[in-house]
């Protein structure tokens, strides 16, 4: 990767008003990821294999490191009985048959314990093929992807405490990454395990650029890795990014053409539905 002329770092430091590197928490992960990403751009397997398989199932992750993929991502809530279920949404209707067999719409996933929602099919949505394919919990997750990956959790409802616990038993501190786009979580849970890697999640309309005070505010979450949304990010904000020493990471891309203008802007990692073809791509290159 070709770094910016020093003169291009200092005039985007003035506009962006940062003239000091903020501490960027250097945590084994962090170090580790940072190596991959001299050599290759980090593969991300966005809510597992999602393309090919439903995502944040077990099959959707099992896939993702056939495929090789340098991370996984899986987004989880809270249950009713406080674990933590691995979904994308705040409601079941999208990729369960909640609405079939509960004769409901719109019922929310926090209403439920985890034993009733492993009743729920979470595979016919995609193809009837995936038929019987459960949501699982966060800790099954974990067991199957950390066997030969690493795990990006992302926060969507629950407490961090629960979260830590569960890391702990597991002895999973060092070895994962978590992001949410609450950032006020994020603060949360370094302040219960300082040790925990972190990721802040942004790009919204409310928030589009990483620049001035939305950069002052990631820093106060100790996150060592910005994971943006591609559409509000350019070469400026990376090199900006880099020089204050987060790892970039984008989302969702899944063409080729998108592939290369992430790399061209000089991004550490990429999120995709579909990792064999982020694969196929940085190898050919």
């Amino acid at each position: 990767m070709q770094h910016p002329p020093a003169i291009l770092v200092v005039a985007i430091a003035m506009i962006t008003g940062c003239t000091s590197p903020p501490r960027v928490p250097h945590t084994a992960l962090y170090a580790k990821l940072k190596q991959i990403a001299k050599h290759t751009t980090i593969t991300v397997a966005h809510r597992g294999d999602s393309g090919s398989f439903p995502e944040n199932t077990l099959p959707a992750f099992e896939s993702a490191l056939r495929k090789a993929a340098d991370m996984v991502e899986l987004d989880f809530h809270q249950t009713a009985d406080n674990q933590l279920a691995c979904i994308h949404d705040a409601t079941l209707d999208r990729t369960t048959d909640s609405r079939q067999t509960l004769r409901r719409n719109k019922l929310a996933v926090a209403k439920f314990p985890m034993q009733e929602l492993r009743k729920l099919d979470a595979g016919r949505w995609k193809h009837q093929k995936f038929q019987g394919t459960r949501i699982p919990s966060l800790q099954a997750a974990l067991g199957a992807i950390q066997v030969g990956s690493v795990t990006m959790i992302e926060h969507k409802a629950g407490e961090p405490e629960n979260l830590v616990a569960l890391l702990r038993k597991l002895d999973l501190v060092d070895e994962v990454l978590v992001q949410s786009f609450h950032w006020s979580f994020l603060e949360r849970l370094h302040a219960l395990e300082p040790r925990l890697t972190l990721a802040a999640l942004g790009g919204s309309k409310k928030q589009p650029n990483p620049t001035g005070a939305v950069l002052r505010r990631i820093e106060r979450t100790h996150s060592c890795m910005v994971h943006w949304n591609f559409r509000h990010l350019t070469q400026q904000h990376v090199v900006e990014l880099h020089r204050l020493g987060y790892l970039v990471c984008v989302y969702t891309l899944n063409t080729v053409e998108d592939f290369q203008q992430a790399i061209a802007i000089g991004v550490d990692a990429i999120t995709t539905d579909h990792p064999a073809r982020l694969r196929s791509y940085l190898e050919q290159r």
